[in-house]
């Protein structure tokens, strides 16, 4: 997937690791680095992204909004990042 810039993508795998390591003594962090660890991935493995890895990545953010989570501005500051990077590609994303 195109990125911003490698600095760009790097503050996302930064936040994700604070998500990690945040969910060692609060559990509400831990969905939200299971999500931007499995986005992080796709984002680094899908080089010729399609609507429907799109459409996953819009849903993964979306379905965490129905379950408990920290969601403190760390959160919304990725969801930040990766609105960024979607539509650097090309896609209109409704995460924010």
């Amino acid at each position: 997937m195109k990125k911003i810039s490698e600095i760009h993508f790097e503050r996302m795998n930064m936040m994700c690791s604070t998500f990690e390591s945040n969910s060692k003594d609060d559990k509400l962090y831990l969905p939200e680095y299971e999500i931007s660890k499995e986005i992080n991935e796709m984002i680094k493995l899908i080089d010729n992204p399609t609507q429907s890895d799109f459409h996953r990545i819009e849903e993964l953010i979306k379905n965490i909004d129905k379950i408990e989570h920290h969601n403190g501005s760390q959160w919304y500051d990725y969801k930040i990042h990766l609105n960024a990077l979607l539509g650097e590609n090309g896609f209109k994303s409704s995460i924010i």
